[in-house]
């Protein structure tokens, strides 16, 4: 096989045609490229440390012209950076370790000068830092031209699924589209590809998953017109074409000696077509399409096979099976049904031939018959001998029955099912063989049957009904009152609680808190399955009382405290409150229990401001402020910083006094008074990506804590 290789590989490296019975390419695109195949979902995990993104692979055919590496340029789905192409000792290195794996006939190689001939399909990669172990280039039947982008680009360049990681039969992620595009600059000619998110299919033909189930997710992309995506999943396999056959005719039943026309097709690097099988004739039996007659023994049809052979030897088939109608059917007809009632009889006649023989020995047209069996007949016709069979069987007599529980609680529903072969009629007026009905009581069903009319009656008794009982610790507390609930009743049964604030709970222990108020608790208990008892129900009246709760809640004033103006009024707005505690944070403790107060503050800090509120039933709850007192306005900037990622001074930032600014923008210029970068947060710094070394000019305006607008300018050195 590689003695074949190398006798193409002048022939490609030269952009010449094979003149042997090799087919490489059947058709050559009218515009620039077009984009074939996209493995989206790359497969990295048999490679310690490989990373999805330098395993992505695409496959496109180059049009009428060569196109040079150089000018060809992809624009990714993702915002990765497009790196350009390499064709190194590397690249070299990667392409030899690939073509060791192949176990076909197929062949990679870069191209020569770095230019890719006119009409050749050609496989692109993502990075040559490729997992050679990952997806596999064995089965590869064809001979492709393979190109490298640079490595640098760990992260996908074409965007996996988004359904989740949970595997269902529909997808569940939202519509969401990506495009990719290859382009040959020079032309101006581009081919792209947009395909949805959430129609990426995972290796079971479904959607969603882990990484590795949606491992080989890719797209099939037609050509030429408006391309169409077919989402498909191969597992981890590269883009190559698979070698496959199919007969695409559906032949109708034919009559003895007929003649069909039948059509295959093949995928893959076909060297030749064949068919094969029965005893008839192929009018062009190495052609893809051929007319077949049946041979004159095929008088029940026959199975033929369509095989291609590719250029590696290797031979895959597929096969159909053609009918042949009878020219005249043989049937059997009864005089009456073919299922009797015990001691009766059906006449048995065959129709379609000349001399009849029944498997019984008879050689009559007719025949009776009174015992269940499958009856056969055989004659003659133009297609040679046929048969045909009927089955008769017996009905015994008629016969009712009712199965269903001996007890019920009273509106429960209940099943009841009758037997016996016929139509059913019961009291409740229902005509099926199985009803439904609630409580105790006699039912009865009358079964009207091909053979007879029988009647049954089952009496269902009323079962005893469980009365349930729960016990709480306390019963009165502040608001939310929240307490546990527990079912002093048979520890087996299902418990259902209901509250009059509209909550419920299940199980034996219930955990509620109740709002202010008197509040009814009722419990449902359930019996185990298999228990005869019927549920029960208690209502325990005024059982909870919630008394209520204060609402603790303050303003002070004014709303911006700064050293010019440092003394600020407290006012208490709370609710449902008796008692009141004031306590703030200051250096020297200050504790109040007035309703309103005034405090003066004497140095720049943030202060904790506590109001505690409670009332008669030691209901407590408390409120909590921080006033910040400010200096004047300041603001400090450095005049250089180094983004190297060292983590010492890797950003730019100023520094103000005012702790939260209402407006702040900092805006960075390059020497041209271009702007680079607007900042509106304060505490998020500029780093100088993508810009150069060099000296650059900012501004920055921020409304200080008086309301007043304060700007200031200068310049910072950026130094890597």
């Amino acid at each position: 096989m590689d003695n074949l290789k190398h006798q193409l590989l002048p022939y490609l490296l030269a952009g010449a045609a094979w003149s042997g019975t090799l087919t490489l390419h059947s058709q050559i695109p009218t515009k620039c490229l077009e984009i074939e195949r996209v493995l989206v979902d790359a497969c990295n995990s048999a490679c310690s440390g490989a990373q999805e993104g330098e395993n992505e692979m695409f496959r496109f055919i180059v049009g009428p012209l060569p196109i040079a590496l150089a000018d060809l340029e992809a624009s990714w789905a993702t915002p990765n950076a497009f790196l350009g192409w390499v064709q190194n000792a590397t690249s070299a290195s990667v392409t030899a370790q690939l073509n060791a794996t192949i176990t076909n006939c197929g062949w990679l190689v870069e191209p020569p000068g770095g230019i890719l001939p006119a009409g050749r399909r050609v496989l692109g990669i993502t990075s040559t830092n490729l997992c050679i172990a990952g997806n596999s280039f064995a089965g590869l039947n064809d001979t492709l031209f393979v190109i490298y982008q640079a490595p640098g680009n760990t992260f996908g360049h074409f965007k996996n699924h988004n359904n989740g990681a949970g595997i269902t039969a529909s997808p569940t992620g939202p519509t969401s589209y990506r495009t990719f595009q290859l382009s040959m600059v020079s032309e101006q000619c581009t081919d792209s590809v947009t395909y949805n998110l959430s129609l990426m299919v995972n290796q079971y033909g479904t959607y969603g998953g882990s990484y590795t189930d949606n491992d080989g997710s890719s797209l099939e992309v037609s050509w030429p017109g408006a391309p169409t995506v077919t989402y498909v999943n191969d597992g981890c396999q590269a883009p190559i074409t698979p070698f496959w056959v199919q007969i695409t005719t559906e032949p109708e039943e034919l009559p003895c000696g007929g003649t069909t026309g039948l059509t295959g097709i093949a995928s893959g690097n076909i060297a030749t077509v064949f068919w094969t099988g029965g005893t008839g004739n192929f009018t062009s039996p190495n052609a893809y399409s051929t007319n077949y007659t049946l041979g004159a023994s095929e008088t029940n049809g026959t199975t033929l096979s369509f095989c291609a052979v590719n250029a590696c030897g290797d031979t895959t088939c597929t096969t159909i099976d053609l009918q042949v109608e009878a020219n005249t059917p043989l049937t059997i007809t009864a005089d009456g049904p073919t299922t009797i009632c015990e001691g009766t009889s059906v006449v048995l006649t065959a129709n379609g031939g000349n001399a009849y023989a029944w498997n019984t020995g008879a050689t009559t047209t007719s025949i009776s018959v009174d015992t269940a069996g499958t009856y056969s007949v055989e004659t003659t016709n133009a297609c040679g001998t046929v048969s045909a069979d009927v089955t008769v069987g017996i009905t015994a007599a008629t016969v009712a029955s009712i199965t269903g529980p001996t007890e019920a609680c009273a509106g429960a529903p209940l099943e009841l099912i009758a037997s016996g072969v016929g139509s059913y009629f019961w009291n409740t007026s229902a005509t099926t063989d199985t009803v439904s009905v609630e409580g105790p009581g006699t039912y009865f069903v009358v079964v009207s049957g091909a053979c007879g009319v029988d009647t049954a009656s089952i009496t269902i008794a009323e079962a005893v009904t469980v009365i349930p009982g729960f016990s709480a610790p306390i019963r009165t507390g502040c608001e939310p009152f929240c307490i546990q609930l527990t079912a002093t009743s048979d520890p087996t049964f299902t418990y259902t609680w209901n509250f009059n604030d509209g909550g419920t709970a299940s199980g034996p222990v219930a955990e509620h808190c109740f709002a202010v108020g008197i509040h009814d608790v009722t419990l449902t208990a359930i019996p185990v399955e298999g228990d005869p008892r019927c549920p029960g129900t208690v209502t325990m009246p005024e059982y909870i009382e919630a008394w209520a709760t204060p609402i603790a809640d303050f303003s002070s004033s004014p709303a911006v405290v700064t050293l010019d103006a440092p003394t600020v009024q407290f006012t208490d707005h709370s609710t449902h409150a008796s008692q009141l505690q004031w306590q703030l944070g200051t250096p020297e403790p200050f504790t109040s229990d007035a309703s309103s107060f005034t405090y003066t503050f004497s140095d720049v800090d943030c202060y904790s401001i506590v109001l505690i509120a409670s009332n008669a039933n030691d209901c407590v709850d408390e409120s909590e402020q921080v006033v910040c007192v400010e200096d004047a306005f300041l603001l400090w900037a450095p005049n250089s910083f180094t983004p190297n990622n060292d983590g010492i001074n890797d950003g730019f930032q100023v520094i103000t006094s005012v702790r939260n600014p209402e407006d702040f923008q900092l805006t960075i210029y390059d020497r041209w008074g271009r702007t680079l970068a607007t900042l509106t947060d304060k505490a998020t710094a500029w780093t100088g990506e993508q810009v150069p070394d060099g000296v650059y000019t900012w501004t920055v305006s921020v409304r200080d804590s008086h309301g007043k607008i304060q700007q200031r300018q200068g310049h910072v050195t950026l130094l890597r």
